[in-house]
């Protein structure tokens, strides 16, 4: 049902050189829709488009409004209008409060809240104009409910839920959807390029690369595509951290001791001790 939905459609996926963005990205190309990809790396956008030619890809950095502005007038000059926004620009950072310096936490919140802040105002306002349009803000799961070890990064991500479900009420009556994703941990490029405080780092990536049981970013796409298409609010890709957000909204002192097991795990395993 989801490929007919998309067919045609003008789609903007920002941050979609790689990870999520770009399974999206591929996916929909598969949907015939017309995807143009921002992103400001430069190496993995020209790689894309040399994979997938038919993708559109403009190098933005997503941090810097002006620079959004001026490739979102150009898309709506060249194809008309923008019927999809999907924002999947984001860094990850891991490690207990306790061991992340001041500079990390305002280096998270840059690189994860500008490119929200800006993609959505600056695409909200476009798609006013034309009364219709889907903006997607990818999240995290980590921003439903807190996680240990992820607790800066949550917070950033609970501000993205925050603001989209804000803006889904506010924009329904204006024509425009908006919904957001929270993902549970996806083997991306995400955790290489990450921020990592008292955490060890060669663990972490070799935990993430043997484990079999992480969604495949592939996976994670097709669901985001199938929830969109039906307008879900919050989208869930996987059914662990749908059951934790649950457990969550009905007992916080149930949540609260699951999470201390995983605390407790974290330290023996991850967290470098000084």
């Amino acid at each position: 049902m989801s490929s007919r939905v998309y067919q045609n459609k003008i789609v903007i996926i920002a941050g979609g050189a790689s990870g999520i963005g770009e399974q999206l990205a591929r996916l929909l190309v598969s949907h015939s829709a017309h995807v143009i990809v921002l992103d400001r790396n430069s190496d993995a956008g020209a790689a894309l488009s040399l994979v997938v030619p038919e993708v559109e890809y403009n190098m933005v950095d997503l941090t810097h409004a002006d620079s959004l502005k001026r490739s979102v007038r150009h898309i709506i000059k060249k194809h008309g209008r923008i019927d999809y926004f999907f924002n999947a620009a984001g860094v990850f950072l891991g490690g207990e409060i306790r061991d992340t310096p001041l500079e990390d936490w305002n280096r998270i919140s840059i690189a994860n809240l500008s490119p929200i802040w800006n993609g959505t105002s600056v695409v909200y306002g476009a798609m006013q104009k034309q009364g219709f349009g889907h903006i997607i803000n990818i999240a995290s799961s980590a921003g439903l409910f807190p996680v240990p070890a992820m607790s800066i990064y949550g917070a950033s991500k609970a501000a993205v839920v925050s603001l989209t479900l804000g803006l889904r009420t506010e924009a329904r009556t204006l024509g425009i959807k908006a919904s957001v994703v929270c993902p549970t941990i996806v083997k991306t490029p995400l955790y290489e390029t990450a921020l990592y405080a008292g955490v060890d780092r060669k663990k972490v990536l070799h935990l993430i690369k043997e484990r079999s049981d992480l969604q495949l970013p592939e996976v994670t796409a097709r669901r985001i595509l199938a929830k969109t298409a039906r307008n879900k609010a919050v989208i869930h890709t996987a059914f662990s951290t749908y059951g934790a957000w649950l457990l969550f909204r009905i007992s916080t002192e149930l949540y609260s001791r699951a999470a201390m097991r995983f605390l407790s795990i974290f330290r023996r395993t991850l967290r470098i001790r000084s």
